[in-house]
């Protein structure tokens, strides 16, 4: 009998906890790659290019004929699976095992697996009484915590892991298993996001192309299956409407409310792909894009078009399905809907205090549904933290402890989704804590690849407050380059471009990049920095008017905390450290100036 999910993943926390894991992070990212995959029924696909470009970030163009990475890390893993279950894990009831000739895993079962420790439960739900200084190198480390409080935060999914599986099972042997129908109009009353990504039609005269647009569709498929809020309908009951035209029928069907689908062109040498996403319930296009690209190595094609698209289709469903469950009464929300209209996304947000204070209200009030939803500590931990730096009221010590707590509890009651890790990164880095942010970063793209945001701030975090090599500046212009001049995430990397550009004291392109993120959104992060340089360059006037055009919003703007505290905070005693608090504490002068304090 195959062991239930929840165990294997107690079982991954003991080997990620081991001597020869702990200190090993590929070796984890591997590991846990090869299981989720395995787990999923992906097992095909699990080949030396998928890892090495997924795993080791090796980029589209890897060939694992010229680079032996892959068939190097995995005979090592093999070996630190050997050692292991030969020492701390030979008593273990589950082996995890790599049988050589390829990458899936093998799972045996031996003794009963041992009941959770109640006690180590209660320790868990207990606050911390040490000050967060020294618990911060602590919480940041997610695998190290019990097997008790990882079982709680997966229980709840193991049945439906289970249930997939053996629909998946049923359905590859040539019956369709689609899920239940719902009634149009009703997902939001679910506690998920739910998508159907039907099978690309090739539009092109080159039949051969017809496999390449189902490639592309199941890698997409699998890519976006990463992301756990959304719900994907099956590969086999999605590939049955090849050919629908009554996407609302489809929809219903499915039991989906939004549906992603695609054509494919091919001229000889160019190829361009014609995505879409639709509202199921209302026949409603939410989004569509063109992507034109030279038509040559098919397989690397296809791995680039799959990481373009999966950050354009993210922060475009979610904000569809927040506008969705808004139109719901509020105090018929369940705790996950309430904890999706808190949670932040580009896109979907307002620049001012009582919005934020909101959003704090909503993921609260979640938590009184659900003490243990782990996604809205994440939210409360990255809300409170980034409000004490630019609301001066909400900056005292219990409102910064709560938010480290809310990260600890965060860690251990969603570990393994890629939006909470991304919470818990932001939380660390609005209080200072880069070091445990860039880890967090990492653990979100060991979850999820193709998480748009991790992948550019795992490139700029380090240099929070440093100086930044022109190397890591072109990859972030790069990077911001290759998004859609729509996708809301813009104002992110465009204020992080203007950041790495002011630590390197190049106002000029600091200010270009700053009006342009302006344009798309503002927070008082980016106001603030766009001031900051604008007095740098002369015009302090201009930078006066920002601040004030943004006191209707922020009622309790202070520059000079944010110079003298928040700053402070984030820097400590990085090399820019200085230089960053001279030119905010400028900014400060000169608010002050021309209001006569």
């Amino acid at each position: 009998m195959a062991p239930e999910r929840a165990a294997i993943e107690r079982q991954l926390d003991a080997i990620f906890a081991s001597d020869e894991f702990s200190s090993a992070p590929k070796m984890r990212a591997l590991l846990r790659y090869l299981v989720d995959a395995t787990l999923a029924g992906d097992a095909d696909r699990l080949k030396g290019y998928a890892i090495g470009v997924d795993v080791f970030e090796r980029g589209a163009a890897f060939d694992p004929a010229t680079d032996p990475i892959v068939r190097v890390q995995a005979g090592r893993l093999r070996k630190l699976l050997e050692t292991y279950y030969r020492t701390a894990g030979q008593d273990d009831p589950i082996r995890i095992e790599i049988p050589k000739g390829g990458y899936a895993v093998a799972l045996t079962t031996g003794q009963a697996e041992p009941a959770a420790d109640g006690d180590g439960v209660a320790a868990a739900q207990a606050p911390s009484a040490l000050p967060i200084e020294a618990q911060s190198e602590t919480l940041g480390r997610w695998t190290h915590g019990s097997r008790a409080q990882l079982a709680l935060a997966i229980a709840a999914c193991a049945l439906a892991a289970l249930a997939f599986l053996a629909i998946r099972s049923f359905s590859d042997r040539g019956t369709p298993v689609p899920p239940a129908p719902i009634a149009s109009g009703a997902p939001a009353a679910m506690d998920a996001i739910t998508l159907a990504v039907l099978p690309f039609t090739n539009m092109s005269n080159d039949a051969s192309k017809a496999g390449f647009a189902d490639g592309l569709t199941d890698a997409l498929t699998t890519a976006l299956a990463r992301v756990k809020t959304i719900s994907l309908a099956s590969r086999t009951s999605a590939f049955q409407y090849r050919e629908a035209t009554d996407l609302r029928l489809v929809g219903r069907e499915l039991g989906v409310r939004y549906i992603l689908e695609g054509a494919l062109q091919h001229d000889g040498e160019r190829m361009r792909i014609n995505v879409q996403l639709i509202d199921a319930a209302t026949g409603a296009h939410l989004w569509a894009q063109d992507y034109d690209r030279p038509a040559k190595d098919e397989l690397a094609l296809q791995s680039e078009l799959v990481t373009t698209l999966a950050a354009e289709i993210r922060p475009q469903l979610f904000s569809a399905a927040k506008r969705a469950m808004a139109a719901y009464p509020a105090q018929s929300a369940t705790a996950w809907q309430l904890y999706m209209q808190s949670t932040w996304m580009p896109g979907e947000a307002r620049n001012d205090l009582a919005w934020e204070k909101e959003r704090v209200a909503l993921a609260t009030r979640a938590l009184e549904i659900d003490p243990n939803l782990g996604q809205a500590h994440s939210v409360l931990a990255d809300k409170l933290a980034f409000l004490a730096n630019v609301d001066p009221p909400s900056d005292t010590e219990a409102a910064r402890r709560h938010a480290f707590e809310h990260a600890r509890r965060a860690i251990e009651l969603a570990p393994g989704d890629p939006d909470a890790m991304f919470n818990v990164s932001i939380h660390h880095w609005h209080a200072g804590r880069t070091l445990e942010s860039l880890d967090a970063t990492r653990r979100t793209l060991e979850l999820d690849p193709h998480h748009v945001l991790a992948r550019f701030l795992v490139k700029g975090i380090p240099y929070t407050c440093a100086e930044v090599p022109q190397a890591v500046i072109d990859d972030l212009a790069t990077f911001d380059a290759a998004i859609s001049p729509d996708n809301p995430v813009r104002w992110v990397t465009l204020y992080w471009i203007s950041r790495v550009y002011l630590n390197n004291n190049d106002l000029e392109r600091a200010h270009d990049a700053a009006r342009r993120a302006d344009q798309v959104f503002r927070s008082p992060d980016s106001f603030y920095q766009l001031a900051a340089i604008l007095v740098q360059l002369g015009e302090p006037e201009a930078a006066v008017a920002q601040i004030n055009q943004q006191r209707q919003n922020w009622p309790n703007l202070d520059p000079r905390h944010y110079a003298e505290v928040t700053i402070a905070r984030r820097c400590g005693g990085a090399p820019k450290a200085a230089f960053l608090r001279r030119i905010y504490s400028d900014l400060a002068d000169a608010v002050e100036a021309a209001r006569g304090g």
